[in-house]
């Protein structure tokens, strides 16, 4: 009987000590996952920062692009309005021959 039941506990010492190994391991495995996704949560934060720059970026330069296309627009329309001055009086000082 004796023997049985330090059977049981040495039985029970070794299953103790393997489960508090494995619980030991696990909770490394544990705090190493918490760390990789602390990790992917400020890459992921940087990865927006950086889109939302270029987006900002992006945005700016379109201003820009249409500012200098409103300007050439302008100066466009006014040399054409000259021109189209500039013969309208070439035909009224040519009179009927033209």
């Amino acid at each position: 009987m004796e023997q049985i039941l330090a059977f049981g506990l040495g039985i029970m010492l070794v299953t103790t000590i393997v489960l508090v190994y494995v619980v030991l391991k696990s909770s490394k495995k544990v705090d190493r996952l918490s760390s990789l996704e602390y990790e992917i949560e400020k890459v992921y934060h940087a990865q927006n920062e950086i889109v939302n720059n270029i987006y900002l970026a992006l945005e700016k330069n379109d201003r820009k692009i249409d500012s200098r296309v409103d300007k050439l627009d302008d100066v466009i329309s006014r040399e054409i309005e000259e021109a189209n001055r500039k013969i309208d009086f070439l035909r009224r000082s040519l009179g009927k021959e033209y």
